[in-house]
Formats: C-alpha cells, sequence, structure tokens
C-alpha cells in the first residue's frame, strides 16, 4: 500500500522527533544521577513534576492543535523544544536541568497529539487501524534506537550531545513544517473530491474507550517509575553509562516489535481478554524490574514488560481515535492521561521511599496502584456488558 507523500512526511518527522526525545530525557535522568549525585528519591520527584506539568500542557496542545491548526502548534512546539534544550546547554547547574526538563515537557505537549492525529487524518475508516499501527511502530521503535544507542553518542560526543543533538534535530523539523503542511492541505483536499474519506462501519464497544484511557495511566505510572530509577539500577549492577542504555533498551525494543505484531495482527480489537492478560503481564514484569538484581532477570522481565506495555498505550490511542471527529483534541486528551501516569508512578515512588526509607517501596507501592487499576477494569468491562444486555 503506498502511503501519500503527506504521511510518508509524518512518519519520518515523527521518528526523528521520537529519537531526540528519548535521547534527551533518558540521559538527561543518567546525567543527574552521576554527574550530579540526585539520589532515586529526588528522580522520583522529578519525574513526578515532569508528569504533573505534562497533564495540562497535554490537554492545552489538544485544544490548540484542534482551533488553531496542526502545523502551527506543531511549529510552536519544535521551537519550544530548541528553546529548552538551549537552556540545559548553556545552564550546566542542576537547577538549569530541572528548568530545562519542564520546559522540554511542556513543549513536547505541542508536538505529540498533533502527530497522533495526523496520522489517521484524512483516510476511510478501513486505513485507520494501518496508519495508527505504523505510527506506533515508528515512534516506539526511533525511541528504542534513541535508548539503545544514547549511550554510545553521550560517551563519544560528550555531555553537551545531550543538547545540541536534539537542538540540531529540531531546529531541522521547524525547516520543514511549512512545505509539509502546503502538501497536507494540497492532498487533504484531493482526498474529499475523490470520496477519500468513505466511513467504514464496525462495532465499537463504547466502554472500551473509557478502558483504553484507565490502562494508559497505570502503564505510564510504572514506566516512568522504572526510568527514574534506570540510573540507580546500573550501578547496583555495576555498569556504565553506555552499559546501562543498552541493558534498559531491551524492553524499548519488545515494545517497538510488539507494536509492530499488534499492527498486522487486528484480534486483539475490543477484546477484553487481551487487555487484562496485558495488565496483569505489567504488574509481574515490573515488580521483577524493580526489586532483582540479576541481570538475566532484568532481560527477561523487559520482554514482558515491553510487550504489556505495547498492547496497553496501543489500545489508548487506538480506542481514541478510531472513530473520532475531534482528533487533536482527544489526542490530547490521551496524552493527558499519559501524564496522569508519568506523574502519578513517581510520585507514589516517592511518598512510599519518604514514609518508609525502604527501597523497595517504591515498587511495592506502585504495585497495589497497578492492581487497583486492574480491579477497576474489570469492573467497567463488566458493567459495560452488564448495559450492553439490557439496550
Amino acid at each position: 500500500m503506498r502511503l501519500p507523500p503527506t504521511k510518508s512526511i509524518l512518519y519520518v518527522f515523527e521518528g526523528v522527533h521520537a529519537f531526540a526525545c528519548a535521547y534527551f530525557f533518558n540521559y538527561l535522568m543518567q546525567r543527574l544521577k552521576r554527574d550530579f549525585g540526585w539520589s532515586d528519591f529526588g528522580l522520583l520527584g522529578l519525574g513526578a513534576a515532569h508528569g504533573l506539568v505534562f497533564i495540562p500542557a497535554a490537554l492545552f496542545g489538544g485544544r490548540l492543535a484542534q482551533r488553531h491548526g496542526y502545523f502551527r502548534t506543531l511549529r510552536l512546539g519544535c521551537a519550544g523544544c530548541v528553546l529548552a534544550v538551549a537552556v540545559g546547554g548553556l545552564v550546566p547547574t542542576s537547577a538549569g536541568q530541572v528548568v530545562s526538563l519542564l520546559l522540554w515537557t511542556a513543549a513536547i505537549c505541542a508536538t505529540w497529539p498533533v502527530l497522533e492525529a495526523l496520522a489517521p487524518e484524512g483516510e476511510p475508516g478501513a486505513l485507520v487501524p494501518n496508519r495508527i499501527g505504523r505510527y506506533n511502530v515508528v515512534w516506539a521503535g526511533t525511541g528504542a534506537l534513541g535508548v539503545f544507542l544514547g549511550g554510545t553518542i553521550y560517551r563519544h560526543l560528550g555531555t553537551n550531545s545531550l543538547y545540541w543533538l536534539p537542538a540540531l534535530v529540531h531546529v531541522g523539523q521547524l525547516l520543514v513544517i511549512g512545505r509539509w503542511g502546503r502538501l497536507h492541505a494540497d492532498w487533504l483536499a484531493t482526498a474529499r473530491g475523490d470520496g477519500h474519506f468513505a466511513p467504514t462501519e464496525r462495532i465499537r464497544p463504547p466502554w472500551f474507550r473509557t478502558l483504553g484511557l484507565l490502562g494508559n495511566p497505570f502503564c505510564y505510572m510504572a514506566q516512568n517509575t522504572l526510568l527514574a530509577v534506570v540510573p540507580g539500577i546500573g550501578l547496583k549492577v555495576g555498569l556504565d553509562v553506555q552499559q546501562t542504555g543498552w541493558l534498559m533498551s531491551v524492553w524499548f525494543v519488545v515494545r517497538a516489535v510488539a507494536f509492530g505484531g499488534l499492527w498486522r495482527w487486528t484480534g486483539w480489537h475490543y477484546r477484553f481478554g487481551w487487555f487484562a492478560a496485558a495488565f496483569g503481564l505489567l504488574i509481574v514484569s515490573f515488580v521483577a524490574l524493580l526489586v532483582s538484581r540479576s541481570v538475566p532477570v532484568l532481560v527477561l522481565a523487559q520482554v514482558g514488560f515491553g510487550a504489556a506495555s505495547a498492547l496497553i498505550y496501543y489500545s489508548s490511542l487506538y480506542y481514541s481515535l478510531d472513530g473520532s471527529e475531534a482528533a487533536g483534541e482527544h489526542s490530547g486528551i490521551h496524552e493527558a492521561f499519559v501524564g496522569l501516569g508519568i506523574c502519578g508512578g513517581p510520585a507514589v515512588g516517592t511518598l512510599a521511599l519518604w514514609i518508609t526509607r525502604n527501597p523497595a517501596a517504591p515498587a511495592w507501592a506502585v504495585t497495589a496502584c497497578l492492581m487497583a487499576g486492574l480491579a477497576g477494569a474489570v469492573h467497567i468491562h463488566r458493567r459495560g456488558l452488564a448495559a450492553n444486555r439490557r439496550s
């Protein structure tokens, strides 16, 4: 199936954006741990602040895109990313890194909702799963590459590459947005004239959108708790920055591969059994990752964690956009729920660590939240089925 030029640009743009974002965020955490001596407590707190900014910024970014145009919003977001990483490079203090991260958080909330909304825009219903599938494979694959190669880049190009490399990527993106916007507008006009938007009717149980929105925050609670303590995991098993990047990129790679499988196989669509199984696997693998000091166990747990994360995230995005007539705003809502998890996981972990002073406390506190989330998902599904039988 040949892609129109505007969609090809989307996937390239999305890919380099994901690479730059993964490199900056993950290795900024590494730098704070190794160069500035931050504790797990401090990194978890910063992760919570990152999520706290993310929630309103994502809602605002989605609404801005819906009301004032995708490409205008995308330009604003990329410019903000350049400014944010520049602050980190020009103010090489611990406080400077915090300001840089929070500015960057707000900026990416004007990019990701737009990119998500552009993936299915202008497509008939039959092509929506294909476009969302491609979108997921690209960002997850290049993001995994950013984590896997990031340690090598950081080691050989130096600490400053954490700032100038993402800045170069975002400046390059700014240069293509105008031309891309014009191509996209022309393609949409042609697609409308050809009757390209003919809808495809299919069954969409309404409570699955709620399930998807519920699952994603809990998924990101686990992910961002893990990301905050990855530098500590690397130190515990005696690895340097490069080796830690290699080891802890396994779940990113598995997630990308799983996205590819879920894209090609659609049997999981609107099937609660697959969603619940992924939720359970997420819990088990998360506990193993946070309590184990064995490299083989860490690798095996990441396989489960990556596969589970893929299905839960894919469910949230797919159920949010499938049949949506306000994709920009719905993408912003989807990202805001991501932010809820980004904030919630580290916040719960920080609180548990502060109360107990037990290094294992974050793992068990977040696990308890995940189990409550799974129970909530079961309840929503049962209530949805009961309502469906009554109607």
